[in-house]
């Protein structure tokens, strides 16, 4: 199965991101709010309880950074809201325990998809100055991406502060 590790946005986070966001427009998919997730690695076709004990070794016990969704970025198929993380180090060691390249890693949430290749590249997002509230995850997830969508198929608790 293809599997990728992944935090999910808070509820509060994915809807005030969600205000701003707006249709897709021409030649650009909009990426489903249910799935909104931030990817901290990907893993391909792969065995979900190899990679599930190897997440639970090297994530159990770590410390959630805080996050939040603030500003805009792009790849050539893709437009994305940028996520800050406090600390940083805590993201760079949860991508490391996912498996992921930290020389590599950007860290985003996918919104638009490119299906046309006419489509406008130049494309100023309307959430290109949103920045949403702070959240902290309380686990990371292992995902097994299907033709019906995401599925988590294991959970490792991370370690937040007391609120």
């Amino acid at each position: 199965m293809r599997l990728f590790t992944a935090l999910w946005p808070s509820d509060e986070a994915a809807a005030a991101l969600a205000e701003v966001v707006g249709p897709a427009p021409d030649g650009w998919r909009a990426t489903d709010p249910a799935g909104w997730h931030i990817t901290l690695a990907f893993h391909g076709e792969a065995d979900a309880a190899e990679h599930a004990a190897a997440l639970d070794s090297r994530a159990a016990g770590l410390p959630a950074p805080r996050l939040r969704l603030a500003g805009a970025g792009a790849f050539p198929r893709h437009r994305w809201a940028a996520v800050e993380a406090d600390p940083t180090a805590a993201f760079v060691e949860l991508v490391a325990a996912a498996g992921g390249d930290n020389e590599r890693i950007v860290a985003h949430l996918t919104l638009l998809i490119r299906r046309s290749p006419t489509a406008r590249l130049d494309l100023a997002p309307p959430w290109q100055d949103h920045v949403g509230p702070w959240w902290t995850p309380p686990e990371v997830t292992l995902v097994a991406s299907e033709p019906a969508g995401y599925r988590v198929v294991h959970r490792v608790p991370l370690v937040t502060a007391p609120a």
